[in-house]
């Protein structure tokens, strides 16, 4: 099963999180600059942060080059500082595209503070969303 955890360039936090899940499902993270649009993924999993009153193009770009001929299963994650309204958003471009949406996501509220580290419950909460989304894929679809 082949699995890529991709995340976007510009976050921090989500990158710290998106190394730690794609280590735990035995792969590599890489920045969604770096995903090769013509390889067959079992699953994708896509994680971001949200930043108030700023619109993320280079999510959206990304996602509207995405194909459901490439791509079987479609998961995400965030990060949020004070509410999640950009995981909506994603998700409806994503349904727009017609992509293989997975049921669940995964948002975790992160600390304002810039320096902060993650918390132990956001990346054990990570790790058992990756897993839950691959045991999905490898026995129902």
């Amino acid at each position: 099963m082949k699995v890529q955890v991709v995340y976007t360039t510009h976050c921090k936090d989500a990158k710290i999180l998106a190394e730690d899940m794609a280590r735990y499902a035995r792969t590599y993270a890489k920045p969604i600059s770096d995903f090769c649009f013509d390889e067959d993924i079992d699953l994708l999993v896509i994680g971001f942060e949200e930043y108030p009153c700023l619109k993320d193009k280079e999510l959206e770009d990304f996602i509207s080059h995405l194909s459901r001929n490439h791509i079987h299963n479609l998961a995400l994650f965030n990060l949020f500082c004070f509410k999640n309204k950009q995981m909506d958003k994603v998700i409806q471009l994503c349904q727009k595209q017609d992509l293989p949406l997975m049921r669940e996501t995964y948002s975790c509220k992160k600390g304002i503070k810039p320096k902060q580290i993650l918390d132990d419950d956001v990346i054990s909460g990570g790790r058992i969303y990756i897993e839950d989304m691959v045991n999905i894929c490898i026995n129902y679809y």
